[in-house]
């Protein structure tokens, strides 16, 4: 027990020498939209109001994910807005669930020991291997560093323990087991799912288990296993058709469909196992973007080949099933993992953070292929180097990495040297640049060219992206350069006719303060113009012509002066998304300003009979005592007349 101790604590030690560097970063690309930009994540408020608010807030799934939005409350209330408050609490996590990975090996290898004589160490070391490998692979140091992915590695939290407790309980009798698999159930299963989706998939991690390592299937007769099989098929398939449309209205938006993004994924998923077994810095980054899409099964030509070799790996690996069970729990396991993001929703194509649950099953496998297994096996010593060096490599790359994302400025010029055909490198390259120069009053011509090279070739790249052509407008107006034509007449013509993805929405709020500032130098006409060409868009959303219509009614207002044109603009939004709270508020913000006191009335007597989200009753609750506010006002001002 003792030594088992100090295994622990020097691996957490470690970690936190390895990650320390990365947690002085800033808050980075998604950060912005859940956490930073959220308006229910705000400080100022009591603790009851700030978990209530926080937890309706999420905008990322069906479900919310509340316990994650919960746990950025929680950080920013009792630590601060700071980053590196945030990327703490990360870390822990993360070091929690190293010590979740080494109990739950143990009790996976464990099933195990009944095959044949062991070595009394041997679910020992293979797990003490298996947790720090895991823990120190910088495919797995994203959800320590990039705060929303707090959002996995919570998730893999409960999705470990719930895996842990409910070996546990298969190994105990009486009621031990019960409470155990009662926890794992009850309580870990439904956390891990309102942490993020991907905890829905515990029910089939457990089937593996039982299946592969525990032996509880072969009692079953045959016909009860293809009727088993057959229901769990059948429940597959009504799902996906009760929700189809949910599935495939995602893609509208998408520059890929089903099929595409199926054949896509097969060589998505070798590129994982390369980051897995071959790390190297140039294939790790925030961004996988470069990775072109699969048109057909010959283009790109890896294409079919990448979808015949899954197919053969698994065959392979299920007739392997009796004789080596850890390679076959590996291949299940690692594609049981993403079975929910690499496969029918409309996911953009690679994140790395997706491997945090899903590199466990090849890591461990890879540790007790080279750890010695049984008591007689020879080179016992060479296999322990082999793992410790692959240990202390993967540790080197993870410090790489975390010095990298230190700062935010050093981080995107590497992503970009990594992964030059990244739309998204490249933009992140160029704004990194820009507010390192032009935004603190230090432009020259270095960085004005520097900005320009890497905002045209994002442009380029992503023929779809908005975000590019107004950074080349604010450069321009930044660098008191002469507006471009060409520049303007592509972004009006991209939000004439482009569709506008899910990432396009904060890139249209940004517009709001942009224009009213002044800071992309474009005349009232120049607005009105793109304003009128995103409206105009016949692939746009109601709720983001709404947006377009809210941006409007900002310029209208703080930027023309006009309260008119600004109520038309609200009333607009309103017409574009009727279900949408804050475009109503807006409204009656408006009717307030314009001292119409009835109309806001009346529109908040519509605005209360709807159905509100909890998330939008903070605002809701600030308007009525507003409105509260104006009455007793007017009618003070009666009894003094």
């Amino acid at each position: 027990m003792l030594l088992q101790i100090a295994f622990v604590a020097a691996l957490w030690v470690t970690l936190i020498a390895v990650f320390w560097a990365g947690l002085q970063g800033q808050f980075v690309f998604d950060d912005h939209v859940n956490i930073v930009g959220n308006p229910s994540l705000k400080p100022g408020l009591d603790l009851w109001s700030s978990v209530m608010w926080a937890a309706a807030s999420s905008i990322s799934s069906p479900l919310g994910r509340p316990f994650s939005m919960v746990s950025f409350a929680l950080n920013l209330h009792f630590f601060g807005d700071s980053a590196y408050s945030f990327k703490v609490t990360n870390l822990l996590i993360h070091l929690a669930n190293s010590l979740l990975v080494l109990v739950l090996v143990r009790q996976l290898l464990r099933c195990l020991e009944a095959a044949g004589p062991r070595s009394p160490r041997w679910s020992w070391a293979p797990a003490a291997a298996t947790a720090a490998a895991w823990a120190l692979h910088p495919l797995n140091a994203t959800p320590a560093l990039y705060v929303v992915q707090r959002m996995t590695s919570l998730s893999a939290f409960f999705l470990f323990a719930a895996l842990s407790l409910y070996l546990y309980g298969r190994r105990v009798k009486g009621r031990r087991a019960l409470w155990a698999i009662g926890a794992s159930l009850l309580v870990c299963w439904p956390a891990a799912v309102l942490s993020k989706e991907t905890g829905l998939l515990l029910p089939a991690y457990i089937f593996l288990c039982e299946w592969l390592l525990i032996g509880s299937l072969r009692k079953l007769s045959r016909a009860v296993k293809w009727s088993s099989l057959g229901f769990v098929a059948g429940l597959l398939s009504f799902l996906c058709w009760s929700n189809w449309e949910f599935i495939t209205r995602g893609y509208g938006v998408r520059d890929f469909d089903l099929l595409e993004r199926l054949m896509t994924q097969a060589r998505v998923l070798w590129f994982y196992v390369r980051q897995l077994l071959l790390p190297a810095p140039h294939v790790f980054g925030l961004f996988h973007d470069d990775i072109p899409v699969s048109r057909g099964l010959l283009d790109p030509r890896e294409t079919l080949p990448a979808i015949l070799a899954w197919f053969a790996l698994a065959v392979v690996a299920f007739r392997q099933r009796a004789r080596r069970p850890l390679l076959v729990f590996a291949v299940f396991w690692f594609l049981v993992s993403h079975s929910l993001e690499s496969t029918l929703l409309p996911l953009e194509m690679a994140y790395e953070h997706r491997n945090y649950v899903a590199s466990m099953g090849v890591i461990l496998w890879l540790c007790s292929l080279a750890w010695p297994a049984r008591a007689d096996s020879a080179w016992p010593v060479p296999r322990a180097a082999l793992v410790a060096s692959f240990v202390l490599f993967c540790g080197l790359l993870t410090s790489l990495r975390s010095l990298q994302w230190a700062d935010e400025f050093q981080r995107a010029q590497a992503e970009v040297a990594y992964h030059p055909e990244s739309a998204r490198a490249n933009y992140q390259a160029a704004t990194a640049m820009m507010q390192r120069t032009f935004e603190t009053g230090g432009g020259n011509p270095m960085a004005y060219h520097f900005v320009q090279f890497h905002l045209k070739k994002a442009s380029d790249l992503d023929k779809r992206g908005k975000a590019p052509l107004i950074g080349l407008l604010y450069l321009d107006c930044a660098a008191g350069m002469q507006k471009n034509p060409a520049v303007q007449l592509q972004l009006r013509e991209r939000f004439a006719s482009a569709p506008f993805t899910h990432g396009d929405a904060a890139v249209v709020q940004s517009l709001s303060p942009l224009l009213v500032e002044k800071r992309l130098c474009l005349n009232d006409r120049e607005v009105k113009a793109l304003l009128e060409a995103g409206i105009s868009n016949p692939r746009a959303s109601g709720s983001m012509r709404g947006l377009i219509y809210s941006v409007a009614m900002d310029y209208a207002m703080a930027g023309m002066r006009s309260m008119p044109l600004a109520l038309s603009y609200a009333q607009a939004a309103v017409a574009s998304d009727p279900a949408n709270v804050p475009f109503r508020v807006n409204l009656i913000h408006l009717y307030i300003q314009s001292d119409r006191v009835g109309d806001a009335k009346s529109e908040y007597i519509n605005l209360a009979r709807r159905p509100v989200a909890l998330g939008d009753k903070r605002s809701m609750a600030e308007l009525e005592k507003l409105l509260d506010s104006i009455g007793q006002d007017v009618e003070t001002s009666r009894r003094g007349g």
